[in-house]
């Protein structure tokens, strides 16, 4: 009992694993084309960044580096105006501070890879299925229609392996494009680590200042009571 009604539902062909296929496939695109804006949307020229960053910081100009930050849309810069915000309050608390959005920024950029990544590891075993079933048909339907002999099983097995075409058809480019978007990510978290260093560099030199001047003030003090 248990092996005819496995077989009734293998019966089905593999039509319905070819739509299945199909909604994968759109849904890929959507992903695909929604990473590849945000993406494009996050595109930063890191060097001319860098070097603006570091002449406005040399010149004592954060809010005019704060105001450059602002007018990126970048993780780069999202990172470092957080940094920038805080660095009054010391080199650890803005480390803290810009890595939890570097964190929260990963995050948005690990949107949906994983779907991505699921869809180009599967699509292949998903069409295979569909192979399987086909020919599970092709040999059933040949079973009651001995006539047509091989043709009839030929035609059925060559319809079944559309699925396995179709199945490395969705697959391709869900892989190429989930590593595409992961070097991207890591690309970008790599720029952020290096500003991050330059930001705190800056706010590790203005405290040292700090507690140079106010250990000179403390000492002109002294010598002045005396």
């Amino acid at each position: 009992m248990l092996v005819e009604r496995l077989l009734n539902l293998a019966l089905i062909g593999g039509e319905p694993i070819l739509w299945l296929l199909l909604v994968l496939s759109v849904l890929c695109v959507a992903v695909i084309v929604e990473r590849m804006i945000m993406y494009l949307r996050n595109r930063i020229d890191l060097s001319e960044f860098s070097v603006s960053l570091v002449n406005l910081l040399n010149e004592g100009k954060v809010d005019e580096a704060i105001k450059m930050a602002e007018e990126g849309h970048s993780v780069e810069a999202v990172v470092v105006m957080e940094g920038l915000r805080n660095y009054d309050k010391g080199p650890a608390v803005a480390k803290e501070l810009m890595d939890a959005v570097a964190l929260q920024r990963r995050q948005n950029l690990d949107s949906w890879l994983v779907f991505l990544g699921t869809i180009g590891s599967n699509a292949p075993y998903i069409g295979l299925l569909g192979t399987v079933l086909g020919i599970i048909k092709a040999f059933h339907d040949l079973a009651f229609n001995a006539a047509e002999g091989a043709s009839a099983v030929m035609a059925g097995i060559s319809e079944a392996l559309v699925a396995t075409a179709v199945g490395l058809l969705v697959a391709i480019p869900a892989v190429v494009f989930f590593n595409y978007f992961k070097n991207r990510q890591k690309l970008i978290m790599g720029n952020v680590d290096q500003l991050m260093g330059v930001v705190l560099a800056f706010i590790e030199e203005v405290k040292d200042k700090k507690s140079f001047e106010d250990d000179c003030n403390k000492t002109l003090k002294v010598n002045g009571s005396k």
